[in-house]
């Protein structure tokens, strides 16, 4: 197969070694196929949703890609990268097997079933659910996560490439079952994500550390716990706060009143808060501390 260099390509001597793996994981359900569609490629698609694949990735096997052909590869991701939010590979995987073998396990793996019996997608691909998937799954629950993969390469939101390996020698053949306490955790991702983006507009230094996602995790349960708070808005602002100015912040007076106001229905709890800036909320913490 012959592809062609887009004119504004630089020469493939300029770009940075590609990195050491075997396959790469495109965005094809988010990116135009203009920059994927020539490629070698096997859609990544549980059985139950192929008339849905659409909305699911690719596998590219880099080893049937000439030199011009992944020179053209870190071209486009370079593209992506200046024109959209949206990431070009959502992964980079080292393993022995086949395509074929790979896109067979992961397909199997995207598909997890909750506690009623209902079948779930898992965004396994997605590096924003990886990065979390590696504090919230245990060691042998990532083993089986990964199977025949022996090495994950996911890009953070700084940009720079992390790397998880299996622990075990051997492809974990084990089914991957969540407890509930796991289930509730990625069904507040979405919240999760949305916490750790607004986090990140004030303190980009701690906003993607793992503990950060942890404390962000059990306070948005902790938030969804209050009864007649059911926005899921309020349940972010209400974590964040606990976050950055203490978990005892919503004992001061002013915020209990505003709690009170949002829980019975007369507005929300972002409403409520509008008044107040991070400059309101330090006094407030302040206000709280024991007199010295």
């Amino acid at each position: 197969m012959t592809m062609h260099l887009p004119p504004d390509t630089p020469d493939i001597f300029d770009i940075p070694a590609f990195p050491a793996v075997r396959f790469a994981v495109i965005n094809a359900a988010q990116v135009s196929p203009k920059y994927w569609s020539d490629l070698p490629s096997q859609r990544i698609v549980p059985e139950a949703f192929r008339d849905q694949s659409e909305l699911f990735p690719i596998l590219v096997d880099l080893d049937e890609l000439d030199e011009t052909q992944r020179a053209t590869v870190l071209h486009r991701e370079a593209v992506c990268a200046e024109t959209s939010d949206k990431p070009y590979q959502m992964a980079l995987l080292d393993a022995p097997g086949t395509s074929t073998s790979v896109v067979t396990h992961l397909s199997r793996r995207m598909v997890v079933r909750q506690e009623k019996g209902q079948d779930d997608i898992l965004r396994i691909h997605d590096p924003l659910v990886f990065r979390h998937l590696r504090w919230l799954l245990s060691t042998d629950q990532l083993d089986s996560l990964l199977g025949p993969i022996d090495t994950w390469h996911w890009r953070e939101p700084g940009g720079i490439w992390h790397s998880h390996s299996r622990d075990a020698d051997q492809p974990s053949i084990r089914p991957l079952r969540l407890t509930p306490v796991q289930w509730s955790s990625l069904l507040r991702m979405a919240d999760l994500q949305l916490a750790i983006r607004t986090l990140a507009r004030v303190d980009a230094n701690h906003a993607y550390r793992i503990e950060t996602a942890r404390q962000l995790d059990r306070l948005l349960a902790d938030a969804q716990s209050i009864k007649g708070l059911d926005d899921r808005q309020d349940h972010i602002v209400l974590a964040l706060q606990a976050l950055r100015f203490g978990r005892s912040i919503h004992q001061h007076p002013a915020l209990v009143q505003r709690l009170a106001m949002a829980c019975g229905g007369t507005t929300t709890y972002v409403s409520a808060c509008a008044d107040l800036d991070d400059t309101h909320l330090q006094a407030f913490a302040s206000d709280l501390e024991p007199a010295q």
